[in-house]
């Protein structure tokens, strides 16, 4: 195949627009995260998680108080999202 063959990713499809806080998926996590010029802060979660569902209007809020500053607060799927092995993150 001439090494033309990318590996697999679950991603799913990067988001037209963004709010306040931004929606991060595998194929625009590189881009949007680990980026060393951007100070962010990520929350990883699941949509089933109570803990997630109890955060999401505190994380809104700051989202809303730090738009204007130089941070990035981003939020990504980890359910159907593949997230990078570096976050060891689990449910």
């Amino acid at each position: 195949m001439g090494g033309k063959i990318e590996p697999y990713m679950k991603s799913e499809p990067i988001p037209e627009s963004q709010g306040d806080v931004k929606v991060v998926v595998a194929r625009s996590f590189k881009e949007m995260v680990m980026d060393v010029k951007k100070d962010v802060l990520i929350e990883f979660y699941a949509p089933w998680c109570g803990h997630c569902k109890a955060l999401a209007p505190k994380y809104d809020e700051l989202g809303e108080k730090l738009a204007k500053e130089d941070v990035v607060i981003a939020k990504m799927d980890a359910t159907a999202n593949d997230v990078p092995p570096l976050f060891e993150v689990r449910g």
